[in-house]
């Protein structure tokens, strides 16, 4: 510290010892019978020259190394400062590529780098059915299988369930809907997660007929309570019912994602728990101990297989397995965000390879300099040091631009997260990190080239050149190869960028079998047991129509218990009539839904045979049913299906049968990307163990116009009853495509900044050529060459790089097609279309690129040329 900090002091104290050191020889050689002045030579040859011990002293300061690089941070930003336009080019550069991977790496943090917020996390697995037979790769497990996973297995310390539910809050404040999670009193203390205030349920609460306790999360708890630490203890009214709350989850606490807000015991009865059927729970579970994944799945396919025999009359003949919670949160996403870590790698080397390539061309004009910093004695391994530092200094502040770009377009990142994850904004010290050494690396890589022919340099060749041609320029096979890898890799890019868009425009152009233009919806979601009894549920569907219908711009308006694309699954099984299953507990599957009259006619789903569901269709008439095209084709093949009865149960079961009376166009329930399933509509009035919950309203104009007027008419029916999900059914089809427009709008900008920065490449190694052949082009010209010889010479230079790189590009996209194809949607990942539309549009942009140094070279004059250095 104190060679640093107290120079003066410290050259004094050198000055004074080199001097005290010279007296002593002198003294010593004046005893030995010198005279002083032969004495004071004969003590300086010894000692050597002052300057030159004491830089030797210097040099083995400690603290020397950081008095060097500052001296070369200081130089270097001073060299960059001069250079200011080609320094502004780079960290523009720079800030795209490095701004663009910090982005995306913000969000690759959150969904699969970072550990969820629970107590060792990497043990815990979500349990899921394997329902694959009836369409259900990743089914929701029913209570009996989760009973006897739990008592069964070998590979988890605890097992715990949970299901969706959903509460009216009232009694303070306007009604609220909340999304609650009844789960078993074990989920807590298997998440490792205590509360922030009070306690969370136990087993005692746990179990039939308990207790009406819940637990708060912390933002409901500041929201509607304003942080009242005193509300431990008290009541609050969930559907019109009474629950003592009794804890508070700490901020950031979510499961199984951030739409829960309350928790509370799923007080299961003990036929629920020996109940196989009926399929709705969430199973998380915690590994034991140095039991892995694979084996944890071996036992749950054991034990699948043993429930399979020993219910042989029940629907168990599903598969089972487990997914590392981080793993199943991300879902589809992690592909997505996988591919968008790739493509901005990609972009990022593209960037160095530009920089590397203007280093370059920036140290030939600079080579007399070094070669006299050589002669003057610098170390080469000191000058590529200085190169490198200059590297980093760009990198460091396009990084550091960068990092505000990324923040400024943070909005856009938290559409890419999931809903089971918290996005802070890019904002912590990770992403920081990242930044910062992606920054540092980023100078090393397209530094290090520059600085390796620096380091060769030829000293008295580079000291007898008179101009600005030299070794260090002659280095056109490096820049060459770096023009050939950023072609290859601009390629890549904007053909998954194609890919990606293709995809999109052939989801967008799939017909969902619905019309979601001038349709308004909303839910509201019917408490119990408020409206437990079918006949309460009736009279409110019905007053809510009779009043929404008459109001203006109001076409047609239906209720449904799910609208298209809210609901993956909501399936029951039924037999056919005439069809008895081949083997015991076999049922067939098919999507179940309820609806009111003129519900098709406002979503217009075509009729195809028969009619739909009317008035006519009462509690006390025959039961009936419309279904899609799908399950006429499925269970009738070839047969009119109108007329033809199935049965909600097992073909032994005593229910009655139900009559089809209508076949519809097929809808897309599952996603946009999944073929239509079996799908069966009842009328609301004969769904006893069904409630409807969306409302959907066709408008003469801009749906959302009565909006308001709707949710007073819902009120004047019941006015603590809450009305959520306001918003045209447009949006939902945004929603759905949402993802895959977002993914194909990311790449799409990745792949227009690589074609800019591969362009940009090849034209400036092209004007570096010319430059540098620019003698060659005189001589050529005076020899009789056209100026269209000339052209056709660079142009030629130019395009060979360019077909090199495409096809090294082409070659990398055959390999990678595999992997990039399961998020393509028809369209495959080795489209011939794509590659040659790509590789001819970028071709196009390599010929502008390459004319235009080719066209200044034709028109230089061959005097001028012959005369140029």
């Amino acid at each position: 510290m104190r060679n640093l900090l107290r120079r003066k002091a410290v050259e004094r104290d050198l000055d004074a010892e080199v001097n005290g050191y010279t007296e002593l020889l002198e003294e010593e050689n004046v005893a030995q019978g010198m005279k002083p002045g032969d004495a004071r030579r004969a003590a300086r040859v010894e000692l050597g020259g002052p300057e030159q011990v004491k830089e030797e002293v210097r040099g083995v300061h400690a603290g020397v190394w950081f008095e060097t690089f500052w001296r070369d941070v200081r130089f270097g930003t001073r060299t960059l400062r001069k250079a200011h336009a080609f320094s502004a080019f780079a960290i523009a550069v720079l800030a795209l590529g490095i701004g663009a991977s910090t982005a995306i790496f913000s969000v690759a943090d959150v969904v699969l780098i970072r550990p969820l917020p629970y107590r060792d996390p990497s043990r815990l697995v979500m349990v899921w059915e394997d329902a694959s037979f009836v369409g259900f790769p990743h089914n929701t497990p029913a209570p009996g299988n989760f009973s006897d996973w739990r008592a069964q297995n070998r590979s988890f310390e605890d097992v715990a369930a949970i299901r969706d539910a959903t509460y009216n809050i009232t009694g303070e404040g306007d009604p609220e809907q909340l999304d609650a999670i009844k789960a078993t009193a074990n989920l807590f203390p298997l998440l490792g997660m205590p509360p922030e205030l009070g306690r969370v349920f136990g087993a005692d609460e746990d179990r039939a007929g308990g207790p009406r306790v819940v637990v708060l999360s912390h933002g409901l708890w500041v929201r509607r309570f304003a942080s009242d630490p005193t509300l431990i203890g008290r009541d609050i009214e969930l559907n019109d019912a009474k629950y003592t709350v009794i804890g508070v989850m700490p901020a950031g606490f979510s499961f199984p994602d951030n739409d829960a807000e309350l928790w509370m015991p799923a007080q299961f009865t003990s036929e629920q728990l020996a109940e196989h059927d009926s399929h709705y729970l969430r199973v998380v579970a915690r590994l034991k101990p140095g039991i892995s994944v694979a084996k944890a799945n071996a036992d749950l396919s054991a034990i699948a297989l043993r429930l399979a025999q020993q219910y042989p009359d029940s629907n168990t003949s599903v598969g089972a397995y487990c997914v590392p919670l981080q793993k199943d949160a991300a879902g589809t996403f992690r592909t997505a965000v996988l591919i968008l870590l790739c493509s901005v790698g990609l972009l990022l080397l593209i960037s160095c390879a530009n920089i590397a390539n203007l280093l370059l061309a920036r140290a030939a004009g600079r080579h007399r300099e070094l070669a006299v910093r050589l002669a003057l004695g610098a170390g080469r391994f000191r000058l590529t040091r200085q190169l490198l530092t200059e590297s980093v200094l760009l990198s460091l502040a396009g990084g550091a631009l960068g990092m505000l770009l990324a923040v400024w377009r943070r909005a856009l990142l938290a559409r890419m997260i999931p809903a089971n994850f918290t996005y802070g904004g890019g904002l912590d010290f990770r992403v920081l990190g990242f930044a910062a050494g992606i920054s540092v690396a980023t100078g090393v890589l397209f530094g290090t080239l520059p600085a390796l022919r620096i380091s060769r340099l030829d000293l008295s060749v580079a000291l007898k050149e008179s101009g600005g041609r030299g070794e260090v320029g002659s280095g056109n096979r490096t820049r060459q190869f770096l023009v050939v890898s950023e072609v290859a890799l601009a390629f890549l890019l904007m053909l998954g960028a194609t890919l990606m868009m293709s995809s999109f425009l052939n989801l967008r152009a799939i017909d969902p079998g619905f019309r979601a233009d001038h349709v308004l919806t909303m839910r509201t979601n019917l408490p119990q047991p408020k409206y437990k009894d079918l006949s309460r549920r009736i009279a409110f569907f019905d007053a809510v129509l009779e009043r929404v219908k008459p109001l203006p711009g109001v076409v047609s308006a239906g209720y449904v218990s799910y609208l298209p694309l809210t609901m993956r699954g909501g399936a029951d099984g039924f037999t056919v009539e005439g069809q008895p299953p081949r083997r015991p507990g076999e049922v067939n599957d098919a999507n179940s839904r309820a609806i009111t009259p003129d519900f098709f006619r406002t979503l217009r789903v075509p009729l195809l045979a028969g009619r739909m569901i009317d008035t006519r269709d009462t509690s006390t008439s025959l039961l009936v049913a419309v279904i899609n095209q799908a399950m006429a084709d499925a269970f009738w093949p070839g047969e009119n299906s109108l007329g033809k009865r199935f049965k909600l149960d097992g073909y032994n079961h005593n229910v009655p049968w139900i009559t089809i009376v209508g076949i519809t166009g097929n809808m897309r329930q599952m996603g946009l990307d999944v073929p239509a399933r079996a799908e069966m509509y009842f009328p609301y009035t004969q769904a006893q163990y069904f409630s409807l919950r969306d409302l959907a309203i066709r408008t003469a104009g801009d749906p959302m116009r009565p909006a308001e007027e709707v949710r007073r008419q819902i009120w004047a029916v019941d006015p603590a009853q809450p009305v959520t999900r306001v918003r045209p059914l447009d949006a939902l089809l945004d929603e759905e495509l949402g993802p895959h427009r977002l993914q194909a709008e990311m790449l799409g900008i990745f792949a227009g900044m690589a074609l800019l920065l591969a362009s940009l490449g090849i034209y400036a190694v092209l004007a570096f050529t010319v430059s540098e052949r620019t003698q060659e082009i005189g001589v050529r010209r005076a020899l009789g060459a056209q100026k269209g010889d000339v052209l056709r010479l660079v142009l030629g230079t130019g395009l060979k790089l360019v077909l090199v790189g495409l096809a090294a590009g082409m070659l990398a996209a055959f390999v990678l097609a595999p992997w990039l194809e399961s998020s393509l949607y028809g369209v495959r990942g080795k489209d011939p279309a794509s590659m040659i539309s790509v590789a001819a549009f970028l071709l196009a942009v390599a010929v502008l690129a390459c004319w235009i140094p080719g066209r200044r070279a034709a028109a230089a004059d061959p005097m001028v040329a012959l005369r140029h250095e």
